[in-house]
């Protein structure tokens, strides 16, 4: 009995082939069809029968849409799925998302990343999800309003809402006032959040373990005051990217989250190399654009020159479980 199908990268592979592999497999748990440029909806008609799919991962296939998604979430695996990756899966929108929430209850981990049909209309069902843990959204078009729904379940541990250009202080203040026990958070390039929002997170979430906010270009060293006052358990932080930062940002980070692990500065101009060291002397790992030759000159880099964003593909600051 096949129970795994794992295809990646193929480019000669059709839809027409995965059909018959579908129907001739129908004991199949993980499902891996990843960057198939020739999949297509009709492929995914071959697992409308299969009974115990637990594991779906169709990242990249970006001629899959709502229809073929629906084959399997409708069909008697629906019910039992716990893990569902349909990162740059363009055409897929609300619609699966309505699907899901009326047939996936066991699902736990779930990516939607950059599908601009994926809005407010949908997530909002995704919060009444109790078994949901992880999800992520980013690059989505998705607003306060969704993030508001969100925070009906309070059993979320993992959200990622990286690029969501949409989002302001006041979703981020309903989502995080009722997830409490949330552990990894991305708002990262979420470039309208200010630092009140930052404030409401860090005294809400204060279990948070992880915390992405690169690149959010209003934030000032007040957020990371409020960070370092409230989220004791950090382990990883990334503060990358955002030009208002300064060595004060670092003191708070000294004093207040003594478990930090793992630090990202890269591209904050206004963040000098002693106070880095000093960071990295209490053990903590911090990744930094300063070129040594260039400290003793002043200035660093232009930020045309040094790091930027990689635009990876699932980028994602929570991993879905790897199954061999």
């Amino acid at each position: 009995v096949v129970s795994t199908q794992s295809t990646g990268g193929n480019a000669k592979i059709t839809g027409a082939s995965i059909k018959m592999v579908g129907r001739g497999c129908p004991e199949l748990i993980h499902l891996f069809i990843i960057d198939c440029i020739h999949m297509c909806d009709m492929g995914l008609k071959g697992f409308s029968t299969t009974r115990g799919l637990r594991v779906v991962n169709l990242g990249d296939c970006v001629r899959i849409s709502d229809h073929g998604v629906r084959n399997i979430v409708d069909g008697p695996s629906g019910p039992m799925i716990r893990e569902l990756n349909l990162t740059n899966c363009l055409r897929v929108g609300d619609t699966t998302l309505f699907r899901i929430a009326q047939r996936c209850q066991s699902l736990a981990y779930v990516r939607f990343c950059y599908s601009e049909f994926v809005t407010d209309a949908g997530v909002e069902l995704l919060g009444n999800m109790q078994a949901l843990r992880s999800l992520d959204l980013s690059g989505c078009a998705v607003g306060d309003a969704g993030l508001a729904s969100l925070g009906n379940n309070p059993n979320f541990r993992n959200i990622a809402l990286s690029e969501c250009g949409q989002i302001t202080d006041v979703g981020i203040q309903k989502m995080c006032s009722r997830l409490l026990l949330l552990e990894t958070l991305d708002i990262s390039y979420c470039v309208n959040v200010t630092d009140y929002a930052t404030k409401f997170l860090a005294f809400s979430c204060r279990e948070l373990v992880r915390l992405n906010i690169a690149g959010c270009s209003q934030l000032t060293d007040t957020s990371v005051s409020y960070i370092s006052g409230g989220c004791h358990y950090l382990s990883h932080l990334n503060i990358s990217n955002i030009s208002n930062l300064t060595d004060k940002a670092l003191r708070f980070l000294r004093r207040g989250c003594k478990l930090l692990q793992r630090l990202n500065v890269t591209v904050c101009p206004n963040i000098t190399y002693g106070a880095i060291q000093r960071v990295e002397t209490g053990g903590c790992v911090v990744s930094h654009s300063i070129d040594i030759k260039e400290m003793k000159l002043g200035p660093i880099l232009p930020l045309s020159q040094t790091h930027k964003r990689p635009m990876s593909v699932g980028y994602s600051i929570f991993p879905i479980p790897n199954h061999a």
